[in-house]
């Protein structure tokens, strides 16, 4: 048997009314007996289909990672904020370092961008 196969079995054993279960036990059924009589021959293009689909699911999770920009954007320019409210003195060096870490952080940004371009059109 099979590693699928057992598996299937060993779920059915655990989950007797899955309704799921029961799907995969009647397509092992078939699968054995079409197995038996003659084999069949897959056609690629669904899973070219498939695989240029999964190109949209990476570009998607790529961009995630704009959102952590987002939020650190938010961190730096929140922070500028405080510690200038509490030494409006040095206004002018915490403006400086605050353009710098946005700068930083927008970096990583553009990075992740990239890739999913690159992901996407690639």
């Amino acid at each position: 048997r099979s590693k699928a196969t057992v598996s299937v079995l060993y779920w059915s054993v655990i989950f007797p009314f899955n309704p799921l279960i029961k799907m995969m036990r009647s397509g092992l059924r078939v699968a054995a007996r079409s197995a038996v009589v003659a084999p069949q021959v897959r056609n690629s293009s669904s899973l070219q289909v498939t695989i240029s689909g999964l190109n949209y699911v990476g570009t998607g999770l790529s961009a995630i990672a704009l959102a952590g920009v987002g939020v650190g954007i938010g961190n730096v320019f929140g922070s500028f904020l405080l510690a200038a409210a509490r030494q409006p003195n040095m206004m002018r060096a915490l403006f400086n370092y605050a353009i710098l870490g946005f700068a930083l952080t927008e970096a990583i940004g553009l990075f992740a961008l990239m890739i999913a371009f690159l992901m996407l059109f690639a």
